[in-house]
């Protein structure tokens, strides 16, 4: 299931398989979402404290609301996780850009947010890191000397 080069590149493995873990952790959370609705389960989320109260009180009466959002994140997480395990650069850009908008959303869920804002961070930086960490920042060849334009 896991790609060889994915194997090698431990940087991109850890991001995967945290990736995969915090993918199945939204599909459960999408899951509570439709029981809270059907009253399978209680909604607790006046027990939380929420930073604003627009979100609070959307979470509080109307679960459902910002569940499409939700599920668009669950999606993106899942097809990102395939396309990590699989090592396609589509699953790179898709996991990079869901890791993005969630550390910018994640501000409005504050105090809870943060540690989603931590994890997404902790992913992007290693998927980063697997990325980009066999290209240098200067790409001279070996044994060409600088002929002064860039020296110090």
């Amino acid at each position: 299931m896991i790609n060889l080069e994915i194997r090698k590149n431990k940087w991109l493995l850890c991001a995967s398989i945290i990736m995969m873990i915090y993918s199945i952790l939204e599909v459960v959370d999408s899951i509570v979402i439709f029981l809270i609705v059907l009253n399978v389960i209680p909604n607790l989320s006046f027990v939380l404290k929420f930073y604003d109260p627009t979100i609070q009180l959307l979470l509080e009466t109307q679960p459902l609301i910002l569940a499409p959002i939700f599920w668009g994140f669950t999606l993106m997480r899942v097809f990102s996780t395939i396309g990590l395990f699989r090592n396609l650069l589509w699953g790179f850009w898709i996991g990079s850009i869901s890791l993005i908008l969630t550390m910018i959303f994640s501000v409005l869920f504050l105090p809870f947010g943060a540690f989603e804002f931590l994890t997404c961070c902790i992913i992007l930086i290693l998927l980063l890191i697997g990325y980009f960490s066999i290209t240098p920042i200067i790409n001279t060849k070996v044994g060409e000397l600088d002929k002064g334009e860039n020296s110090i």
